[in-house]
């Protein structure tokens, strides 16, 4: 396979069978994971791509997810061909990107072995301040330092476990963290959380962030946001 032209993220438009190329870094690879929607059930695995123009999540079902976990490796950037483009599922959707990518039979993908410059990671994180102004149901990125950290619960048959995050504008949010990620939180009060993919949602009259097996939760991770809020903490 020898493209001609790299189509950059931020150009991908709906298309049912698109034959362009993009050539991207993986920055986020979640579990495989077991999912149910009406009478249809299988496994579902998302991944997030970043080029230097933007980025996109890619959705992948049942067999593809075999096939392609332990082909693509967070950190390493691919070469992708072959795929279709369509608007962002709501169930899934982890990215402000209004599409996704969906892998097809006669999807291709290679690791680059070219030396490109591609950012290893973006990050744009919302003031907690601003959550409450967040549609329901939107992915949000925030950074905060976790006041208080509760035991896990059981509601309606489910995991959950409550976390207060609070940054430098002292606005207070609780994040809900659910199932699986709820249950192997290693999280202290005091450390720093990173976390990318929550979805917003008002419950009880207060806007929430939930994280489950879509979300990536970094705890004290070294990146200068992480570092800065951590300073800003320990010296007020």
């Amino acid at each position: 396979m020898d493209p001609i032209e790299i189509t950059p993220i931020s150009t991908l438009e709906l298309t049912t069978c698109h034959r362009s190329f993009i050539r991207a870094r993986v920055t986020w690879k979640t579990e495989i994971t077991e999912w149910t929607r009406n009478i249809k059930e299988g496994t579902t695995l998302l991944i997030n791509l970043l080029d230097g123009s933007g980025e996109i999540t890619v959705a992948l079902f049942d067999s593809q997810c075999d096939t392609f976990f332990p082909k693509i490796e967070e950190g390493s950037v691919y070469n992708f061909f072959n795929f279709e483009v369509k608007e962002a599922d709501t169930d899934i959707k982890i990215l402000p990107n209004p599409l996704q990518i969906f892998f097809i039979d006669e999807t291709v993908v290679q690791q680059s072995i070219e030396n490109i410059q591609i950012p290893i990671i973006r990050n744009t994180f919302l003031p907690l301040s601003k959550v409450s102004e967040i549609p329901e149901r939107e992915p949000v990125d925030v950074v905060g330092i976790c006041t208080e950290v509760r035991d896990v619960d059981e509601r309606g048959g489910h995991l959950i476990r409550e976390i207060l995050l609070v940054d430098a504008e002292l606005q207070p949010v609780m994040l809900n963290l659910w199932e699986k990620a709820a249950r192997d939180f290693q999280g202290q009060v005091n450390d720093v959380l990173v976390v990318k993919g929550a979805r917003a949602q008002f419950h009880n009259n207060e806007i929430k962030l939930n994280a489950s097996w879509y979300t990536n939760v970094q705890i004290n991770p070294d990146i200068p946001e992480a570092i800065s809020l951590r300073d800003w903490y320990e010296n007020q």
